[in-house]
Parts: C-alpha cells; structure tokens; sequence
C-alpha cells in the first residue's frame, strides 16, 4: 500500500507532465499557425521589358511550405516551353525557410498587354494561388534594350555599353548617364580606366544605385547584363548633346590549369558616344518661376503670427527636389503693401542620394517688417516646371493669417484728403465797399505810399549833412560743417560699394564676396569711423543702436556680413546666392543712410 506522500508526489508529477506535453503542444501548434501565416506564392519575371520574339522566363515560387499538384494558367500571347521546378532552402538569422519554385519559357508572339491568371498549387492542406498579372510585350523597333548604342565587336561574348535612362530632357532636369556590361562569360572584376568629359553638364557620381544582375536577349542572344557605373547629369542649356567613350577594364576568368594559376585576364572594353536631346523649357516662364526642373516639394514656417510694429516676422522655407540645386533660386514671397521683405538667405542647404536618384533640399530665410497695423494674409507660391506633366506647376500652402498691433515706436500714417471751399455768398455794393475799406491790403498800400515819401525826403536832406563815421564790422560766427576730407571718403566707400554689382555678371563667388566684404568695411569706417579691430558684431550692434538704427537694420546688416565671411573663410561661396546678398546689402545701407543721423 503506497503512502499518502507518495502519492500525492506521483499526481503532482503527472500534473507537471501533463502541463508540460501541453506546452509543447501549444508550441507546435502555434509554429504551425505561424509557419502557415508566413506561406506565400507568387509570380515574376525576370526582365524588365518584354520584346516580341524574345523568350523570358516566368517564374511561380511558393515560400514556407512543400506543394503539390501545380496547375499553371493559360499565356495567351506566348508561346509557352515545359515547366521545370527547383527547390532551395536558405537561413537567415538562424532561421530556415523553404522554397519550390516552378519556371515556364514564354516568347511573346505579337505587342499588348496580356493578363496572366493565376496558379494554383495544394500546400498545407489547402489551395493556394497567385495573384494575376499583365505582362506589357513592345516591338522590337520601340525597345529601349533593341537601342542599345553597341560598340565595334558587339557580337562577341563581352561588351559594355553606354547609355541615357531617358531620350529626351529638358535644361536643370536630372539624367542618369550609365555604363552595363554584357556578358556571356564568367567575369571577376573591373576597374573604370577612363571617364568622358561631360561638357555641357553639371554631373556628379552616383554612389547607390542598382548593381543586381539580370538577364536580357539582344540580336538574339542572352547575355548577363551589370550596371558598372552611374553619372547623375543636369543640362545647362538646350539643344543636342553627345557624350563621348569610356574605357573599362574586365577580368576574364581563363578555363583550365592556366586560368587557376594565373587568374582572370584583363581586358579592355570601350563605350559608343551616346546623344541626348534637351529640349527647351516653354516660354515665357511664369514671374514666380524658382529655376526648378523635375519634382519638388515644400514646408512654410513662421516664428509667430501674432506681432507689434516693432517686432520682425521670421519666415522660414524649406524645399526638396530633384532638379538641379545650383539653378534653382529662392521663392518670390509677395507681401501686402503694409509689410517690408528684405532679400532671403541660405540657411541650410545638401545635395543627398535618395534610392533612384540625387536629391537636394534649400532652407530659406526671409524677414518680413510690418509698418501698418491690422489682420494680413500673405500667400506663398513655389513655380516650378513638372517634367512629368511637361508643364509649369505652382505649389501653395495654406494662407498666413499675421495679426498686427501698435508698438511702441508706432506712429499711424494719417491721409490727408483735399478740402473743398464752399463759394463765397452774394453781397451787395454796399456791404462789398465797406469790406473794401476794411481791407489790410488797401491800408498796407497806403503806409507803404507815406514810407517812401518819408525816405525819399530824408535822402534829400541827408545829401547835404557830413558823412557819419564808419560802423564797425561785426565777424559772424561760421556753422560747423563737415570736413571735405570726411565727405569725400564717405563718398568714396558709397561708390565702392555699388561698384560690387559689377561683380554679379562673373561666376567668380569669391571675389564676389572679398570685394563687398571689404566695401562695407569701407564704409563702416568712413561713416562712423569703426576701425579694424571694431569690425565685429558686438562693436557694429553697440554703434547702430546708438544711432537709433533700427532693430531690423541691424539684423539684416550682419546677416550680410556673416554671409560674407562664411564665404571667404569658410568655403561656402555660393553663386545662385550672390544676387540676394547683393540686394539686401544694398537695401540695408541706403536704410541706415535715411535713418540714422
């Protein structure tokens, strides 16, 4: 007879196992519900464009589970070969997964678009199928792939070959320039020996772009095709231009002992010049047109909209696209009459690759002055030319409601309309003398009549008397006037300044910048007497404030100034920017010469 402990022990076993075979169970159970979740089947292609009298290869692959009982749909518009099947395995991570996959060699027949149904295969217990597709078939006459620029020995086993992801372009619009190679052979390596001059261009490598192998038929044969390089172009002007050859150097393994001990061989392939077509942009371009070509997008922010006279609205502008970035200039902003803008600036700017192509993104500043009070709307626009729908585009945002009230400096412009004078009532000849002989006029004339008798007969008298002695001379004081020395140096420094317009037709932004740098020094010292050691912005701020500058001016005045050094000391000289540095520039010193005394 077993004791009670022993067996209360024995069920607490069998209780744990019980849990335990239950867990394990649940386990594969859920792994099983999951493994089924993660089950997929699907249908591809391996080309990119389909060609009449071309065979491709049409693939429908079963990911996570075994299949059986494959039915394949019908390819009308194809001449269909056997179906083959593989299967694989790989792991990932630690994990595994399983694949069956069934091929099909299909040669279109004519152009169209045929759909494809779909498959079907018995899987888990259950019936599967693909989604359907359409597969687009062109001539061969129409093919990009039956365009390809083939050099001197193109039938042989290995070639490269240059070409444009586009026929037709238009200035400021980006293009992709590339070198593939086609081969035949089992190739290990390549070196890029010699690039052509992209003149005509602003180009810039590629570094992401898509390097996977896939598998075409030219002049009906099937080649493995690479792309080995990508060049990102913008053309500067309309018109037909030509890009020259490149030069690559391949490694060709050698079959055999020779080609195990010596390794691949080198081999020299050279491009055919390619021809791109610009067309020009339609004229005329709209007045808001920013320079931008392609695709782009924005955000507008402001610092506030709620502010006083004397406070200064920050708008901030940030834009994205794919057009060329060095062509592209800043938004025009209208405000109402009742605001000031001054000329924005570059706050941030990069040139960044995305995952088909380059891209770059613009930070603008603009500060706006409000003069009036009152509820203002401004309404920025971005224009910009669509080459996808090969039309101008504007880009709005939502309205800026600015609510303005009175600062402390605020001084309300009064309108001052003309006054009409009511016609002067009827009188009679009476009331007409009385008023006559009333008249300050008619006396006036009178005293003046006995002022000059009286004169006239105190000459006469006077004629006979001894001259009085002569009067002392009284020295008047001189005002204080500004040295010419001063004034000619002020104006010398005003006409330097101006004479930096000059500098804007140059594609020089150095100089550019060097020469108006050293203008406004010039004129910070001739007109206020800073020296050299006070050219900063503390000292610049201090002086300005004192003079009664206003806040604005002072902002914008070293906002040209840190542009400037930026420029020269710290590599930024940017030439889409000289124009508005130069503007504002202007704008601010001819205010300081208005306002302060």
């Amino acid at each position: 007879m077993t004791s009670p402990g022993i067996r209360d022990l024995f069920h607490q076993n069998v209780r744990a196992f019980r849990a335990w075979a239950g867990a394990i169970v649940l386990l594969v159970l859920i792994q099983g519900l999951q493994a089924q979740s993660n089950i997929s089947f699907e249908a591809a292609i391996n080309v990119k464009e389909v060609i009449v009298g071309v065979p491709f290869e049409l693939t429908f692959t079963l990911k996570n589970a075994e299949g059986s009982r494959f039915t394949a749909p019908s390819f009308p518009g194809f001449r269909a070969g056997g179906i083959s099947e593989m299967r694989g395995m790989s792991i990932v991570n630690g994990r595994s997964s399983v694949s069956q996959t069934w091929l099909i060699d299909l040669t279109p027949t004519r152009p169209g678009a045929f759909p494809i149904g779909a498959a079907t295969v018995s899987a888990a217990g259950r019936a599967i199928s693909t989604k359907p597709l359409t597969i687009n078939v062109v001539s061969a006459a129409s093919s990009s792939k039956g365009n390809v620029n083939l050099p001197p020995g193109s039938d042989d086993k290995v070639f490269i070959a240059a070409d444009f992801d586009r026929k037709e372009a238009y200035p400021g619009q980006q293009v992709t320039w590339r070198i593939r190679l086609y081969t035949q052979l089992s190739v290990e390596g390549y070196d890029i020996i010699a690039l052509p001059d992209f003149e005509g261009f602003f180009s810039k490598e590629k570094v992401r772009y898509d390097k996977r192998v896939e598998y075409l038929n030219l002049r009906k044969k099937k080649y493995a095709v690479r792309t080995l390089y990508e060049e990102a172009l913008f053309p500067q002007e309309a018109g037909e231009f030509t890009i020259g050859p490149a030069r690559v150097s391949v490694g060709i393994e050698q079959p055999g002992a020779q080609g195990f001990l010596f390794g691949p061989k080198p081999v020299s392939l050279q491009t055919q010049p390619v021809t791109l077509l610009v067309k020009a942009l339609p004229q005329p371009p709209p007045a808001e047109f920013t320079g931008g070509v392609g695709a782009y997008t924005w955000e507008v922010k402001t610092d506030s909209t709620v502010l006083t006279t004397d406070d200064a609205l920050t708008l901030v502008i940030e834009v994205k696209g794919n057009g060329d970035a060095r062509r592209f200039a800043a938004p025009k902003i209208t405000v109402p009459s009742s605001f000031e803008i001054f000329e924005p600036r570059i706050l941030e700017e990069e040139t960044y690759e995305g995952e088909f192509e380059l891209l770059h993104r613009k930070r603008f500043e603009y500060v706006v002055l409000p003069k009036d009070t009152g509820n203002q709307v401004i309404n920025p626009i971005l224009t910009y030319f669509d080459t996808d729908s090969n039309r101008y585009v504007q880009l709005k945002t939502e309205p800026i409601q600015i609510q303005v009230s009175a600062g402390k400096n605020y001084q309300s412009p009064t309108i001052v309309g003309p006054i009409e004078t009511p016609p002067p009532p009827e009188t009679s000849f009476a009331e007409r003398l009385s008023a006559g002989l009333k008249s300050p006029i008619l006396w006036s004339i009178l005293g003046l009549s006995i002022l000059f008798a009286g004169i006239f007969f105190f000459l006469k008298k006077r004629k006979n008397s001894p001259p009085p002695p002569p009067l002392p001379v009284i020295q008047k004081t001189a005002q204080p006037v500004l040295p010419k020395t001063e004034i000619a140096d002020t104006d010398a420094a005003k006409k330097r300044f101006y004479a930096t317009e000059q500098y804007l037709k140059e594609s020089n932004p150095h100089r550019f910048y060097d020469e108006l740098f050293k203008s406004l020094q010039g004129w910070l010292h001739a007109r206020f007497g800073l020296q050299t050691a006070q050219m900063n912005d503390i000292d610049i701020s201090a002086l300005l404030r004192q003079r009664g500058a206003p806040p604005i001016r002072i902002q914008a005045l070293l906002s040209v100034w840190h542009t400037c050094e930026q420029a020269i000391y710290g590599g930024q000289a940017q030439v889409e920017q000289m124009e508005s540095t130069w503007q504002m520039a202007r704008q601010v010193l001819e205010a300081l010469e208005r306002e302060i005394s």
